[in-house]
């Protein structure tokens, strides 16, 4: 099996799609991939690890699509694609590596005890969960249903019908053989593996995709009525480890929190999620272990910050598990030198006291550490706000060793139940089910019940509720919106800047070089010129 792992990864790093699922295939006949007996004869604990591998690949497609977003402060990756330099995180060869490894067990793999057919049932989702985002990205990309022979290499464009159909049909099939998840509570013992009922959910969402409102209401009340599910209290501990394992999520990729765990490849939130730590500093961060280099300038833009205020959600519960002022992070500070936090990894009162024993006020105090000391009191790419969600903790955090071991043990989530509840009152848009759902995520929220909604009232309460979740582009764009939510995407660039005599901050922009406005092209993305000149049968999208 380690043959496998290698050459998949080769592959992935240095060959496209098609050419890497030639080479596999060709060394699967040749018995490199220990040949058609190392399937019928393999263990349970083997056919794991096959799945355990696709799993592993599923997480390669997350980074990215986050800043595909008109959310941010700065950006402009929409902007930034061509051809050859796609820089999202839905790697269109690694989601035909992940058809290509499912296929290979669901054609290769007996069913012969209940774990293979557990794995053959995960194998069955992953190929439709991949083709899936294929299609939300590529719009018709070739349909590759079975491990391809050596004459099928150079296949077409999808028909869309026949591409969903597939979607649909191995959701279907996994359904039928995946275990549901056995109660509420019941998330740790599952593990962080797929039920039923994620797959009811992917489903859902599909369907959605699709224009079917009617099939995608059945599948995604399967998930509902199952009562296995429900929305976590606390916002602000979605994306820490205490919402590992809760009841909102259907999907999680899991950190093992062990310090000797591989935390590079297997931890999902890192250094490059926190906030640019030349600049600022994250109060109960990082820094508390003598480190502070956070790489991330994705920062919520004043439009986002208002668009929440506007909505009522200042002060409560989703907002504040959002994005945070400079006043809101100042003050943090100095909450977490509270006595009730002496002896907790995140204490900040020594630091605080490092001012407030010169004669500054608790909330100056925590301006000061805010800006790090005014080591140089600006932040490029911020117009005043911070992110508050997938947020580096250093309670949650591995020891770290230097500047680039800085992780976090907190799972993942994939699929949460506020998600299922959304896409089921978009599908069933002005019914007293859709109304009930919805008004269940506004709840958590701390906003009042609607009495009646519409579309526009679910577009609101997603890009509220999925704020760097990496959602919004592809919401938008299946809206019909996308052109104008992203008119002015990248068209300004931004400084923030602190005045330490006076604990106040201000705010300059400037046009950005590279703002070139929208183009339909952006609907649908590139293939890569690699693909188009190895398969003549291969037509690019509109416009690229």
């Amino acid at each position: 099996m380690k043959k496998i792992l290698s050459i998949t990864a080769a592959c992935a790093a240095l060959l496209s799609v098609f050419s890497c699922t030639k080479i596999l295939d060709d060394e699967h006949q040749l018995g490199a991939l220990g040949s058609d007996t190392f399937y019928a004869n393999a263990t349970d604990d083997q056919a794991l690890s096959l799945i355990t591998s696709v799993y592993s690949s599923a997480w390669g497609t997350r980074a990215g699509m986050e800043g595909y977003t008109d959310d941010y402060a700065v950006s402009s990756s929409y902007q930034d694609v061509s051809n050859d330099t796609f820089s999202g995180g839905l790697s269109l060869s690694t989601l035909y590596q992940i058809n290509y490894k499912s296929n290979l067990i669901i054609e290769n793999l007996p069913d012969n005890t209940e774990a293979k057919k557990r794995v053959i049932g995960e194998a069955y989702f992953f190929r439709g969960w991949a083709f899936f985002q294929l299609i939300r990205g590529w719009g018709t990309p070739p349909l590759v249903d079975h491990v391809l022979g050596a004459d099928e290499l150079t296949p077409s464009n999808g028909e869309p019908a026949e591409l969903w159909a597939y979607v649909q049909s191995s959701f279907e099939k996994a359904a039928e053989l995946l275990p549901s998840k056995p109660s509420l509570g019941s998330q740790r013992a599952f593990g962080a593996r797929i039920s039923k009922e994620t797959v009811y959910a992917f489903m859902g969402k599909a369907y959605l995709y699709a224009g079917d409102k009617a099939k995608a209401a059945e599948a995604l009340k399967r998930v509902i009525d199952s009562g296995k599910y429900k929305l976590m209290e606390n916002y602000s501990d979605m994306f820490t480890v205490a919402g590992d394992f809760n009841d909102e999520y259907l999907w999680e990729y899991n950190v093992g929190d062990d310090d000797d765990a591989m935390r590079s490849s297997a931890a999902r939130i890192s250094y490059s999620d926190m906030w640019r730590g030349e600049y600022v500093v994250m109060p109960g961060g990082d820094h508390l272990c003598g480190l502070g280099e956070g790489h991330s300038t994705n920062q919520p833009s004043e439009d986002f910050y208002n668009f929440m205020v506007d909505r009522g959600e200042k002060g409560k519960n989703r907002m504040y598990g959002t994005v945070w002022s400079v006043e809101d992070a100042a003050n943090k500070f100095v909450e977490l030198s509270g006595d009730e936090y002496i002896g907790h990894p995140n204490y900040e009162g020594d630091n605080l006291a490092r001012y407030t024993s010169q004669g500054y006020t608790p909330y100056q105090a925590g301006f000061m550490l805010f800006w790090k000391d005014f080591i140089q009191g600006y932040f490029t790419g911020s117009q005043g706000y911070f992110q508050s969600k997938i947020y580096m903790w250093h309670s949650d955090m591995f020891t770290a060793t230097n500047t680039l071991d800085i992780y976090s043990k907190a799972n993942y989530p994939v699929m949460r139940y506020s998600d299922v509840l959304l896409l089921y009152a978009e599908a069933t848009i002005d019914s007293q089910a859709g109304l009930s759902a919805i008004n269940e995520v506004r709840r958590r929220a701390g906003l009042d019940a609607l009495s009646t909604y519409s579309l526009k009232d679910v577009q609101d309460e997603r890009r509220a509720e999925f704020y760097g979740e990496g959602e919004r582009w592809f919401d938008c764009v299946r809206w019909g919106i996308a052109k104008t939510e992203f008119a002015n995407v990248g068209k300004m660039t931004y400084t923030l800047w602190g005045d330490r005599d006076h604990f106040t901050c201000s705010v300059t922009s400037e046009p950005q070089a590279n703002y070139r406005g929208w183009d339909d092209k952006y609907l649908l993305f590139p293939y890569p010129t690699s693909e188009l000149v190895q398969n003549e049968n291969l037509k690019q999208n509109p416009g690229w």
